[in-house]
Protein backbone atom coordinates (compact mmCIF):
# COMPACT_ATOMS: atom_id res chain seq x y z
CA UNK A 1 0.00 0.00 0.00
CA UNK A 2 1.06 3.38 -0.86
CA UNK A 3 0.01 6.35 0.98
CA UNK A 4 0.39 10.10 0.21
CA UNK A 5 1.14 12.85 2.34
CA UNK A 6 -0.18 16.19 1.15
CA UNK A 7 1.32 19.90 1.84
CA UNK A 8 -0.97 21.96 1.62
CA UNK A 9 0.66 25.13 0.50
CA UNK A 10 -0.28 27.93 -1.35
CA UNK A 11 0.42 31.41 -1.16
CA UNK A 12 4.22 31.97 -0.82
CA UNK A 13 3.40 34.09 2.32
CA UNK A 14 1.78 31.04 3.84
CA UNK A 15 4.74 28.79 2.43
CA UNK A 16 7.48 30.95 3.80
CA UNK A 17 6.10 31.13 7.16
CA UNK A 18 5.51 27.61 7.28
CA UNK A 19 9.39 26.73 6.34
CA UNK A 20 10.25 28.87 9.41
CA UNK A 21 7.56 27.90 11.50
CA UNK A 22 8.47 24.95 14.21
CA UNK A 23 5.81 22.40 15.64
CA UNK A 24 8.10 20.31 17.53
CA UNK A 25 5.99 17.97 19.17
CA UNK A 26 1.92 16.88 19.47
CA UNK A 27 -0.68 20.02 19.69
CA UNK A 28 2.34 22.13 19.46
CA UNK A 29 3.50 22.36 23.40
CA UNK A 30 3.77 19.83 26.01
CA UNK A 31 0.50 21.16 27.35
CA UNK A 32 -1.56 19.90 24.16
CA UNK A 33 -3.07 23.24 24.44
CA UNK A 34 -3.10 23.85 20.36
CA UNK A 35 -2.73 27.31 21.14
CA UNK A 36 -0.24 29.18 19.08
CA UNK A 37 -0.98 32.76 18.79
CA UNK A 38 1.63 33.93 16.83
CA UNK A 39 1.16 32.21 13.83
CA UNK A 40 -1.14 33.79 11.62
CA UNK A 41 -2.69 31.83 7.89
CA UNK A 42 -2.87 34.15 5.28
CA UNK A 43 -3.82 33.04 1.51
CA UNK A 44 -5.95 29.63 0.33
CA UNK A 45 -4.97 26.54 0.75
CA UNK A 46 -3.76 24.14 -1.60
CA UNK A 47 -1.75 21.17 -2.25
CA UNK A 48 1.99 21.91 -3.65
CA UNK A 49 3.12 18.44 -2.82
CA UNK A 50 2.36 14.78 -2.90
CA UNK A 51 5.35 12.64 -1.24
CA UNK A 52 4.81 8.80 -1.36
CA UNK A 53 5.14 7.01 2.08
CA UNK A 54 4.66 2.81 3.02
CA UNK A 55 1.53 3.09 5.05
CA UNK A 56 -1.20 5.47 5.96
CA UNK A 57 -0.24 8.25 8.85
CA UNK A 58 -2.76 8.07 12.09
CA UNK A 59 0.45 9.63 13.91
CA UNK A 60 0.46 13.49 13.76
CA UNK A 61 3.83 14.88 12.26
CA UNK A 62 6.19 17.86 13.45
CA UNK A 63 7.92 20.51 12.15
CA UNK A 64 11.36 21.73 12.99
CA UNK A 65 14.01 24.35 11.08
CA UNK A 66 12.28 23.03 7.47
CA UNK A 67 12.05 19.46 7.99
CA UNK A 68 8.64 17.83 8.35
CA UNK A 69 8.96 14.34 10.47
CA UNK A 70 6.21 12.00 9.85
CA UNK A 71 5.68 8.25 11.11
CA UNK A 72 3.23 6.64 9.48
CA UNK A 73 1.12 3.58 10.31
CA UNK A 74 4.04 1.07 9.36
CA UNK A 75 6.20 2.63 11.41
CA UNK A 76 8.41 3.91 8.79
CA UNK A 77 9.72 7.66 10.31
CA UNK A 78 10.63 10.31 6.87
CA UNK A 79 12.22 13.33 7.14
CA UNK A 80 10.76 15.42 4.40
CA UNK A 81 12.03 18.67 3.28
CA UNK A 82 9.50 21.45 3.46
CA UNK A 83 10.82 23.50 0.90
CA UNK A 84 12.12 21.05 -1.59
CA UNK A 85 9.42 17.82 -0.74
CA UNK A 86 12.60 15.69 -1.00
CA UNK A 87 13.17 13.29 1.44
CA UNK A 88 16.02 13.52 3.07
CA UNK A 89 16.31 9.80 4.97
CA UNK A 90 13.31 7.40 6.18
CA UNK A 91 14.28 4.79 9.23
CA UNK A 92 12.13 1.92 9.30
CA UNK A 93 11.61 0.61 13.12
CA UNK A 94 11.32 -2.73 14.08
CA UNK A 95 8.49 -4.85 15.20
CA UNK A 96 7.59 -6.67 12.16
CA UNK A 97 3.84 -7.32 11.78
CA UNK A 98 2.86 -6.06 15.30
CA UNK A 99 4.08 -2.41 14.36
CA UNK A 100 1.27 -1.53 12.72
CA UNK A 101 -1.43 1.27 13.15
CA UNK A 102 1.32 3.70 14.80
CA UNK A 103 -0.86 6.70 16.25
CA UNK A 104 1.77 8.36 18.35
CA UNK A 105 3.14 11.70 16.86
CA UNK A 106 6.91 11.87 17.06
CA UNK A 107 8.49 14.88 19.13
CA UNK A 108 11.95 17.22 18.24
CA UNK A 109 14.24 17.71 21.18
CA UNK A 110 16.86 19.61 19.75
CA UNK A 111 19.00 17.53 17.44
CA UNK A 112 16.76 14.63 18.44
CA UNK A 113 13.49 13.06 17.22
CA UNK A 114 11.91 10.78 19.86
CA UNK A 115 9.44 8.20 18.47
CA UNK A 116 7.22 5.62 20.46
CA UNK A 117 5.92 2.33 18.44
CA UNK A 118 3.11 0.15 18.22
CA UNK A 119 5.56 -2.73 18.60
CA UNK A 120 6.85 -0.85 22.07
CA UNK A 121 10.06 0.14 21.21
CA UNK A 122 11.11 4.04 22.10
CA UNK A 123 13.67 5.37 19.77
CA UNK A 124 15.79 8.59 20.28
CA UNK A 125 17.27 9.00 16.57
CA UNK A 126 19.76 12.07 15.07
CA UNK A 127 17.46 14.70 13.56
CA UNK A 128 20.28 15.03 10.90
CA UNK A 129 20.66 11.15 9.58
CA UNK A 130 18.14 9.45 10.74
CA UNK A 131 20.89 7.21 12.58
CA UNK A 132 19.27 5.54 16.18
CA UNK A 133 20.91 7.19 19.34
CA UNK A 134 18.70 5.11 21.39
CA UNK A 135 16.43 2.63 21.57
CA UNK A 136 14.30 1.59 24.57
CA UNK A 137 12.75 -1.89 24.79
CA UNK A 138 9.18 -1.19 27.11
CA UNK A 139 7.40 -4.90 26.04
CA UNK A 140 4.57 -2.90 25.11
CA UNK A 141 3.23 -0.75 22.83
CA UNK A 142 3.49 3.10 22.89
CA UNK A 143 0.34 5.17 22.21
CA UNK A 144 1.07 8.14 23.68
CA UNK A 145 3.35 11.18 22.32
CA UNK A 146 6.25 12.30 24.18
CA UNK A 147 5.70 15.19 25.93
CA UNK A 148 8.77 17.37 26.04
CA UNK A 149 9.66 19.51 29.21
CA UNK A 150 12.56 21.33 30.71
CA UNK A 151 15.34 18.55 30.25
CA UNK A 152 13.37 15.65 29.94
CA UNK A 153 11.20 14.02 27.82
CA UNK A 154 8.12 12.23 29.15
CA UNK A 155 6.30 9.08 27.79
CA UNK A 156 3.77 6.63 28.37
CA UNK A 157 3.23 3.02 27.42
CA UNK A 158 -0.07 1.33 27.08
CA UNK A 159 0.22 -0.76 30.34
CA UNK A 160 0.23 2.88 32.00
CA UNK A 161 4.15 2.93 32.40
CA UNK A 162 5.95 6.41 32.90
CA UNK A 163 8.85 6.84 31.36
CA UNK A 164 11.49 10.13 32.02
CA UNK A 165 14.42 10.03 29.99
CA UNK A 166 16.86 12.49 28.76
CA UNK A 167 16.87 14.73 25.31
CA UNK A 168 19.83 11.48 23.95
CA UNK A 169 17.58 9.54 25.52
CA UNK A 170 19.22 8.15 28.81
CA UNK A 171 16.29 6.57 31.17
CA UNK A 172 15.77 8.84 34.78
CA UNK A 173 13.66 6.94 36.16
CA UNK A 174 10.06 4.71 35.28
CA UNK A 175 7.00 4.60 37.56
CA UNK A 176 4.00 1.82 37.30
CA UNK A 177 1.00 2.60 37.21
CA UNK A 178 -0.58 -0.89 38.04
CA UNK A 179 1.68 -1.52 40.68
CA UNK A 180 1.54 1.48 42.60
CA UNK A 181 -2.00 2.48 42.15
CA UNK A 182 -3.78 -0.41 41.32
CA UNK A 183 -1.69 -2.81 43.87
CA UNK A 184 -1.10 -5.68 41.03
CA UNK A 185 2.48 -7.43 40.86
CA UNK A 186 1.59 -9.98 38.06
CA UNK A 187 1.37 -9.73 34.32
CA UNK A 188 -0.83 -7.00 33.32
CA UNK A 189 -1.64 -8.77 30.34
CA UNK A 190 -2.30 -11.75 31.33
CA UNK A 191 -6.23 -12.52 32.37
CA UNK A 192 -5.44 -15.44 34.89
CA UNK A 193 -3.39 -13.29 36.64
CA UNK A 194 -5.88 -10.68 37.52
CA UNK A 195 -8.38 -13.28 38.24
CA UNK A 196 -5.95 -14.71 40.75
CA UNK A 197 -5.25 -11.37 42.19
CA UNK A 198 -9.21 -10.61 42.39
CA UNK A 199 -10.09 -13.76 43.51
CA UNK A 200 -13.13 -13.45 41.06
CA UNK A 201 -13.31 -11.53 38.78
CA UNK A 202 -11.74 -8.23 37.15
CA UNK A 203 -14.22 -5.04 36.59
CA UNK A 204 -13.84 -1.51 35.83
CA UNK A 205 -11.79 -0.70 38.81
CA UNK A 206 -9.01 -2.60 37.18
CA UNK A 207 -9.19 -0.98 33.81
CA UNK A 208 -5.40 0.56 33.88
CA UNK A 209 -4.37 1.38 29.97
CA UNK A 210 -3.14 4.90 28.78
CA UNK A 211 -4.28 4.76 25.23
CA UNK A 212 -4.31 8.62 25.24
CA UNK A 213 -1.57 11.28 25.15
CA UNK A 214 -0.31 12.66 28.61
CA UNK A 215 0.60 16.05 28.94
CA UNK A 216 2.67 18.51 31.47
CA UNK A 217 1.63 20.93 33.99
CA UNK A 218 5.12 22.43 34.51
CA UNK A 219 7.02 19.44 35.59
CA UNK A 220 4.24 17.25 36.67
CA UNK A 221 3.21 15.04 34.30
CA UNK A 222 -0.44 14.09 33.54
CA UNK A 223 -1.75 10.39 32.52
CA UNK A 224 -5.06 8.88 31.31
CA UNK A 225 -4.91 5.42 32.87
CA UNK A 226 -7.84 3.62 33.12
CA UNK A 227 -10.74 6.61 33.12
CA UNK A 228 -8.77 8.10 35.83
CA UNK A 229 -6.18 11.60 35.71
CA UNK A 230 -3.06 10.89 37.11
CA UNK A 231 -1.00 13.94 38.27
CA UNK A 232 3.08 12.75 38.57
CA UNK A 233 5.61 15.34 39.38
CA UNK A 234 9.30 14.60 38.27
CA UNK A 235 10.96 14.83 41.83
CA UNK A 236 14.53 14.74 39.91
CA UNK A 237 15.77 11.10 40.57
CA UNK A 238 12.04 9.87 41.29
CA UNK A 239 9.01 10.75 40.55
CA UNK A 240 6.57 11.90 43.24
CA UNK A 241 2.64 11.08 43.19
CA UNK A 242 0.66 14.05 43.95
CA UNK A 243 -3.39 12.71 43.14
CA UNK A 244 -5.15 10.34 40.91
CA UNK A 245 -8.22 12.11 40.18
CA UNK A 246 -11.80 10.38 39.26
CA UNK A 247 -14.18 11.97 37.60
CA UNK A 248 -17.56 12.98 39.58
CA UNK A 249 -20.43 10.93 39.80
CA UNK A 250 -22.99 11.76 36.56
CA UNK A 251 -24.77 9.41 35.11
CA UNK A 252 -22.75 6.45 36.83
CA UNK A 253 -19.76 5.87 38.95
CA UNK A 254 -17.85 3.87 37.13
CA UNK A 255 -14.93 4.97 35.53
CA UNK A 256 -15.03 6.30 32.49
CA UNK A 257 -13.32 6.58 29.26
CA UNK A 258 -10.99 9.60 28.83
CA UNK A 259 -10.47 10.83 25.08
CA UNK A 260 -8.35 12.88 25.32
CA UNK A 261 -7.15 15.85 27.69
CA UNK A 262 -5.34 19.15 27.28
CA UNK A 263 -3.60 22.42 29.51
CA UNK A 264 -4.16 25.80 29.60
CA UNK A 265 -1.47 28.27 30.96
CA UNK A 266 -3.23 28.65 34.25
CA UNK A 267 -2.75 24.63 34.86
CA UNK A 268 -6.25 23.58 34.48
CA UNK A 269 -6.77 20.36 33.05
CA UNK A 270 -9.51 19.74 30.51
CA UNK A 271 -10.63 16.29 29.74
CA UNK A 272 -13.06 14.72 27.45
CA UNK A 273 -14.49 11.87 28.72
CA UNK A 274 -17.33 9.44 27.96
CA UNK A 275 -19.63 7.10 30.52
CA UNK A 276 -22.62 4.73 29.15
CA UNK A 277 -25.46 5.89 26.69
CA UNK A 278 -23.69 8.60 25.61
CA UNK A 279 -23.20 10.39 28.67
CA UNK A 280 -19.95 12.41 29.03
CA UNK A 281 -18.23 15.96 28.83
CA UNK A 282 -15.59 18.26 29.01
CA UNK A 283 -14.60 18.18 32.85
CA UNK A 284 -12.14 20.92 33.84
CA UNK A 285 -10.10 20.20 37.05
CA UNK A 286 -6.93 21.52 38.71
CA UNK A 287 -4.70 20.67 41.25
CA UNK A 288 -3.99 23.47 44.15
CA UNK A 289 -1.83 22.22 46.22
CA UNK A 290 -3.21 18.64 47.47
CA UNK A 291 -6.81 19.31 46.94
CA UNK A 292 -8.30 18.99 43.48
CA UNK A 293 -10.68 21.53 42.50
CA UNK A 294 -13.66 20.06 39.59
CA UNK A 295 -15.74 22.36 36.90
CA UNK A 296 -16.48 21.49 33.51
CA UNK A 297 -17.34 23.34 30.35
CA UNK A 298 -20.81 24.10 30.33
CA UNK A 299 -22.16 23.40 26.88
CA UNK A 300 -20.23 20.32 26.41
CA UNK A 301 -22.35 17.60 29.14
CA UNK A 302 -24.82 15.08 27.26
CA UNK A 303 -26.17 11.94 28.37
CA UNK A 304 -29.26 9.87 27.03
CA UNK A 305 -31.88 12.34 27.03
CA UNK A 306 -30.05 15.49 26.37
CA UNK A 307 -29.11 16.40 22.32
CA UNK A 308 -25.38 16.50 21.78
CA UNK A 309 -23.01 14.54 20.91
CA UNK A 310 -19.15 13.80 22.25
CA UNK A 311 -16.09 14.53 20.49
CA UNK A 312 -13.28 12.11 20.34
CA UNK A 313 -10.43 14.73 20.30
CA UNK A 314 -8.22 16.73 23.01
CA UNK A 315 -9.64 20.48 22.79
CA UNK A 316 -7.76 23.28 22.12
CA UNK A 317 -7.77 26.41 24.60
CA UNK A 318 -6.92 30.04 24.08
CA UNK A 319 -7.55 32.18 27.71
CA UNK A 320 -10.89 31.69 28.72
CA UNK A 321 -11.89 29.85 25.44
CA UNK A 322 -12.22 25.88 24.69
CA UNK A 323 -12.45 24.78 20.83
CA UNK A 324 -13.86 21.38 20.19
CA UNK A 325 -15.08 19.12 17.41
CA UNK A 326 -18.02 16.69 17.56
CA UNK A 327 -19.16 14.35 15.16
CA UNK A 328 -22.66 16.17 14.38
CA UNK A 329 -23.91 17.77 11.65
CA UNK A 330 -23.44 21.28 11.79
CA UNK A 331 -21.02 21.78 14.37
Amino acid sequence: MTTRIGFLLMSSVFFSMLVHADWLQLQGNAQRSGNVPGEVLKGSLGLMAAIPLTDGVQAAPVVADGVVYVLDGSGVVHAIDAKTFEVKWRFATKGGAGNCNNVAAPAVVGNYLHVGTMAGYYYVLSRETGKVVKRIDCKEPIFSAPAVGKGRVYFATLGARVFAVSPKGKVEWTWDFVKEVVGFKGNRWLGADWVKFRGDRVTWKDHFVCSRDISLVGKTVVMPAGGRTVFLEDAGEKPKLRKVAVIPQFAGTEFPATLGQSVDDAGNVYVQWHRRDNAGRVEKMRLAGDELQFDFVKGTQTDIRTPGMLNFAPVSIRGDDVYRVRPEHGF
